[in-house]
């Protein structure tokens, strides 16, 4: 159950780009022409090439399981070959290219992100959420979002538990911000878009104000807290620590 064959490589590759985009559709700058593990918050495959990852992504393709966007004017990202020509655009990048660098150094994902030609991300589709869902075994009950600015915020979860223990310890997550608790507004909804892709029956919303507050500790703090944090917020099962993924040994 939820195990990816060691012999197939092509089915971790996959999975682990179905993994990328189940939050968030996933600008395709993130992994050509390397993979920006740091930015992702991903551990890259070992020994997978910038080909392996354009051979994954149209194989997904081609199943339904992910569809291509382009801001690219003359971009056809609805016909395999037309995708195709896209993604040989992005294999062609280099760490060397002097329009990608700046004294030796890729330039910043920003700046990467407004040069010609490289407006292109992928997302799930249903389907592919449904194959991810197979290997990744979620529980969709500790999954929750946050969207802030410098004066409001929003937490929503189907967990009401998690969604308070979040709300308890906003301060101590959210380093110098503090939640006005006389603001707090909170409220239920059914059939919900939890994800771009996924909806759930039922979800708690908390919507509140912000204040500028002195952070309770540097950084995460304690071990004990980072240790209750990155429990509470795991949902889901990752690909590193799948039974195929690859021995960092033989990297």
């Amino acid at each position: 159950m939820g195990k990816i064959p060691r012999e197939s490589a092509d089915e971790m590759i996959k999975h682990w780009l179905l993994n990328l985009a189940v939050e968030h559709p996933v600008w395709l700058g993130c992994l050509f022409p390397a993979v920006d593990a740091e930015g992702l918050n991903v551990k890259p495959l070992p020994r997978c090439k910038a080909l392996d990852y354009a051979r994954g992504l149209l194989e997904l393709l081609d199943a339904g399981m992910i569809k291509l966007s382009s801001e690219v004017s003359g971009d056809d990202v609805e016909s395999g070959l037309g995708a195709a020509r896209v993604l040989d655009r992005f294999v062609r990048l280099s760490n060397d290219d002097p329009a990608l660098c700046r004294a030796g150094r890729l330039l910043p994902m920003y700046e990467r992100n407004r040069l010609p030609g490289m407006q292109v991300e992928f997302e799930l589709t249903p389907r592919g959420g449904e194959a991810w869902e197979r290997v990744a075994e979620p529980d969709w009950s500790r999954l929750f979002t946050v969207s802030r600015d410098s004066t409001s915020g929003e937490l929503i979860s189907p967990d009401r538990d998690l969604l308070m223990a979040l709300m308890g310890w906003y301060s101590e997550i959210h380093h110098g911000e503090t939640i006005q608790r006389d603001t707090i507004r909170w409220q239920t909804h059914t059939d919900y878009a939890i994800l771009y892709w996924k909806r759930v029956p039922l979800v708690c919303h908390a919507s509140f104000g912000l204040q500028a507050a002195e952070a309770p500790w540097p950084g995460w703090g304690p071990e004990w807290f980072r240790d209750w944090y990155f429990s509470a917020v795991s949902w889901h099962r990752k690909p590193w620590d799948l039974p195929g993924w690859p021995p960092e040994s033989q990297e």
